[in-house]
């Protein structure tokens, strides 16, 4: 099971070394039996480095250009965030996707640029609210899904299945983000069930053993990642507001430690 902490924008300078020290005191992180990533801003990764290169907690980025470097200002490139000791590069994250115009077909390049340098990669998919009132989430995510695996579908067969252990997806209902609307326990476990069949339908020929876990991210707080957390398919959590405190993101932790 895997807890990830996305910090977003997020904290402040002055508050930094804080949250990076309530993180590393606290047993329920440090010593979780689930894994434990922390996703931090890009200009933060020296300092994660620094903070946790000697705990168990793994860190990574929110966010990486397809190419190695060039001309793109602004942007972070792969070998950039292994060049900091980071691990692990979120893509496809929601925000990214609609505040940033970020399409299908760019994050499926950035996905399998990101694995080629040796990253572990969390693949974001979700629907809009108008998608879930019309009934069409399902057929919405599988698009989205499929579209953003384009580029690591178009590699060998035996590349694919030699990195598909780098790849986990995270279910994020976009009307459930900073909303206050929580998606109910039934719908999560729908849409896990769902996204795992479109898994097992693309890669089963690979028969490169478990399918990539399925993280839920909308909303999840230390009261409610019990019961989502316990839910069959859900392999983890993508954890936004609640991981800027460090007592909140423990207590959950904690919770995935009490179904594992």
């Amino acid at each position: 099971m895997i807890i990830a902490a996305n910090w977003k924008m997020n904290p402040q300078p002055s508050d930094v070394a804080s949250l990076f020290a309530g993180y590393c005191g606290d047993q329920r992180i440090t010593q979780a039996r689930a894994e434990i990533l922390c996703f931090v801003p890009s200009c933060y990764l020296a300092l994660a480095e620094q903070a946790l290169e000697k705990t168990t907690i793994k860190w990574g980025a929110q966010n990486c250009h397809p190419e190695p470097s060039g001309a793109y200002t602004g942007e972070v490139s792969a070998e950039m965030i292994s060049g900091f000791g980071g691990s692990w590069v979120l893509a496809g994250h929601s925000e990214r996707r609609s505040g940033f115009g970020e399409t299908d077909e760019f994050i499926s390049a950035k996905l399998v640029a990101a694995i080629k340098a040796g990253l572990n990669v969390v693949l974001c998919v979700g629907e809009p609210k108008e998608r879930r009132e019309r009934g069409t989430q399902n057929q919405y995510v599988a698009t989205q899904l499929a579209a953003s695996l384009a580029a690591f579908g178009a590699e060998t067969s035996d590349w694919q299945a030699a990195h598909l252990k780098q790849l986990v997806i995270a279910y994020e209902p976009v009307w459930a983000i900073g909303t206050g609307l929580v998606a109910t326990t039934v719908q999560i476990d729908d849409m896990h069930t769902h996204i795992h069949a479109q898994l097992e339908q693309r890669f089963a020929s690979l028969q490169a053993g478990a399918m990539p876990p399925i993280l839920y991210g909308g909303s999840v707080k230390d009261d409610n990642a019990r019961d989502i957390l316990s839910l069959p398919l859900v392999g983890g959590a993508l954890v936004g507001g609640a991981s800027l405190s460090a007592s909140s993101f423990a207590a959950i932790a904690g919770c995935a430690d009490m179904v594992i």
